[in-house]
């Protein structure tokens, strides 16, 4: 019990970069699935946009 509390800092500053980090896949995931561009430059001067649709 006391390594939790000595380490609190630390294991609530992991769970909000790796909460940050989901939330970020999942909005990936779910702009893909709906066919919307996963990329903030869009896909005209893209190399990779005959690939990615």
């Amino acid at each position: 019990m006391d390594w939790l509390i000595q380490n609190m800092g630390t294991i609530i500053t992991a769970v909000i970069v790796f909460g940050i980090a989901g939330l970020i896949i999942a909005k990936h995931f779910i702009n893909k699935k709906k066919g919307k561009s996963t990329c903030s430059s869009g896909c005209a001067n893209c190399p990779m946009k005959g690939k990615c649709h």
